[in-house]
């Protein structure tokens, strides 16, 4: 498939997710969490040779991202010491529209009649919040224990997804690191808005604390590196990856 026919599919299945939740009231004032473009662009490519028909590959990954739109939306609430601080209707459209999207994506599977690849997602959200739970609460021993856990709390609903539709070791590797390298630039870009962020009792513990770092910010752009570099060396072993999806990784690299 072309690189511009990739981009067709992407953009038909973005617009499915927005069609089937943007009812006037959220669309109008909900500003909460959006379609994650990394994780639409790694569900499409697990689906890339599957038996599926393309309307099932379309509603199986709109799905999908329903239940991750759900956890981002429900995680977006704030809590006591959270530095940027939701207003009462802002708290009460987060739960209304994490709510919502629950809703359609317990809707959609129904409609599909996959219960194994329901079963499948629930267990990648059971895994996304045990590892969040570990991390916030440092519940880890060594720097790879923490780094695993970033990753399944970056990617494991993909995972299950991708090994579901029986996707080889090395590609769900390489897509847990470069969702878990989305994850860290969203973490720079929290910080630098707002001096906060969850990774800085990481750093205050002295996790991945191997090359010394006067500051937060440089221990953050060394652990960013310390993700590319196993991006580099798992390009290597996976299985080829469609143009679009190279692309996305080769802009990634280089931010």
């Amino acid at each position: 498939m072309t690189y511009q026919g990739s981009l067709t599919q992407l953009k038909e299945v973005e617009r499915l997710v927005h069609d089937r939740t943007a009812y006037e009231f959220l669309k109008e004032n909900f500003d909460g969490p959006k379609t994650d473009q990394d994780q639409m662009l790694w569900l499409h490519e697990s689906l890339r040779n599957s038996e599926l028909v393309e309307t099932d590959k379309y509603r199986v990954i709109t799905a999908t991202l329903y239940v991750i739109l759900a956890h981002d939306t429900h995680e977006a609430i704030d809590e006591e010491g959270d530095a940027r601080k939701l207003t009462l209707k802002e708290r009460e459209l987060t739960v209304l529209a994490g709510d919502y999207y629950s809703a359609l994506y317990y809707r959609t599977m129904a409609e599909l009649g996959m219960v194994d690849l329901l079963r499948a997602l629930q267990r990648g959200v059971q895994k996304m919040n045990t590892a969040k739970t570990n991390i916030y609460q440092l519940h880890v021993s060594s720097d790879e224990q923490y780094a695993s856990e970033f990753r399944a709390a970056s990617a494991a609903i993909f995972s299950e997804f991708a090994r579901y539709f029986g996707k080889e070791d090395h590609f769900v590797l390489l897509a847990e690191r470069a969702l878990a390298l989305k994850k860290l630039f969203d973490e720079r870009t929290f910080y630098e808005a707002y001096h906060s962020s969850t990774l800085k009792r990481a750093y205050e513990h002295g996790f991945f604390a191997r090359d010394a770092a006067a500051s937060f910010e440089e221990w953050l752009e060394q652990l960013i590196l310390r993700v590319k570099k196993e991006i580099i060396e798992l390009r290597e072993t996976c299985e080829p990856l469609s143009s679009v999806l190279d692309m996305r990784l080769q802009e990634m690299l280089q931010r």
